[in-house]
């Protein structure tokens, strides 16, 4: 499975805390509960593309050790949320 582009909504909505991920990888739980508290703390625009950027990399980085249900749960998403795009 891929990981989807930074660009996709994805993103905003797992640093946001909107999409609840539970990744077996502890780090990354780890790197989305910091993520999530920082969006929380500072909603802006720039902040939140910040913290797309830093937990898109760090998806990548990982993707190796990342488990395939984790991968999972970031595709099944993005696909809903494309899907529902097209919908409007």
């Amino acid at each position: 499975m891929i990981i989807p582009h930074k660009s996709s909504d994805i993103w905003k909505l797992l640093v946001t805390g909107k999409k609840k991920c539970r990744c077996n990888l502890v780090p990354a739980s780890i790197l989305l509960e910091r993520i999530i508290r920082s969006t929380q703390h500072d909603g802006s625009p720039e902040n939140i593309q910040q913290c797309v950027e830093e937990t898109y990399n760090f998806f990548v980085r990982y993707k190796p050790i990342l488990t395939q249900e984790d991968i999972r749960q970031l595709f099944e998403l993005n696909e809903q949320i494309s899907y529902n795009s097209n919908e409007h």
